[in-house]
């Protein structure tokens, strides 16, 4: 089956070669069976945006990851009220236009989160712990909102879910593509933003644990996970999930072209043997030398996630499997 895959995303390490391995060599779009979006979602302008849509109106083929459904990768208010109209499980959240607006539509207390709907990694996001802090985050949040220049840029408020553990904030990174849940992994952090490069030396336990963890979530609520796919119209994406401390999960985003690594060739290449995580090096560390061990402990991490070779062959198995059905 031949493929056209579009998009100004570069290959991410043993990407291509996965794709090729899963599909035939490939062809201009218009003779093309599987047309594939690679778009990093950051990077896409509306102009962009308006020609590939043109592109897919006139396609007679499958797509992967189709433009029809793009907006959901960065508009996460869009993407909320979609997983919530289909009964995924969500945050309370709501969009608004001013400081009127806002004060009208909230309706749940504190902690909450102000930021813009398209934005990642905590980047014009704010968190308000107490009634007190809404108006100094509330100019925040506007000012960012006045100096973008996106047009699809929304304000949001968002209910802020505890997910601490042994006072530590968890959140999942989960990979699904077809009708697969391909991997996941945890993340750990002091603050509300927990993220891989903010592991330190003294959560090693708790890591194992969360990653065991997850493990027992994706098993758990499988079909829902595939699911808050599949109701987007999307295929190949990265979902950041957090869960409570009674596992009750709560979707946040998802995300086409998540990090993976960058190949020798691309800027800022990372390196071998994980490409991502490659910071902090105290972590990178730890996986390399003490893998024999971890490895008994967590192999659906090593296995799935960090062996690069593996996850996007499995990945492009199971488009290659979605596509045929």
């Amino acid at each position: 089956m031949r493929y056209s895959a579009l998009g100004r995303a570069y290959w991410r390490p043993f990407e291509k070669e996965a794709c090729e391995k899963y599909f035939d060599i490939a062809f201009h779009d218009e003779m093309s069976d599987v047309l594939i979006w690679r778009h990093n979602t950051e990077n896409v302008t509306l102009e962009e945006y308006n020609q590939c849509c043109s592109i897919e109106q006139n396609y007679k083929g499958k797509i992967i990851n189709p433009m029809s459904s793009f907006d959901y990768t960065r508009d996460k208010q869009a993407c909320f009220d979609t997983w919530k109209e289909n009964n995924i499980s969500v945050p309370e959240s709501f969009s608004f236009t001013d400081k009127d607006d806002f004060y009208n539509k909230l309706n749940f207390e504190t902690p909450f989160l102000l930021r813009l709907n398209d934005r990642a990694t905590g980047e014009c996001t704010y968190l308000v712990e107490s009634r007190i802090d809404i108006e100094k985050n509330l100019d925040k949040v506007i000012s960012d909102y006045t100096n973008t220049n996106n047009h699809s840029t929304k304000m949001m408020c968002v209910q802020f879910i505890d997910t601490k553990i042994k006072n530590k904030n968890i959140s999942f990174r989960i990979h699904v593509a077809g009708d697969e849940v391909v991997s996941g992994y945890a993340r750990l952090s002091d603050d509300w933003l927990a993220i891989s490069a903010k592991f330190t030396t003294d959560v090693k336990d708790q890591f194992v644990e969360q990653n065991k963890r997850v493990k027992k979530l994706i098993d758990k609520n499988y079909d829902e996970i595939v699911r808050s796919v599949n109701v987007l119209g999307l295929h190949h994406q990265g979902i950041d999930v957090i869960a409570d401390p009674n596992d009750k999960l709560y979707f946040l985003e998802v995300q086409p072209f998540y990090f993976s690594g960058r190949p020798q060739g691309t800027p800022n290449p990372t390196s071998p043997p994980f490409w991502n995580p490659y910071k902090p090096q105290e972590l990178v560390d730890w996986l390399v030398n003490e893998k024999d061990n971890l490895y008994k402990e967590i192999p659906y991490y090593f296995d799935n996630w960090l062996n690069k070779e593996n996850h996007f062959n499995n990945c492009y198995k199971a488009l290659s499997n979605y596509v045929w059905t």
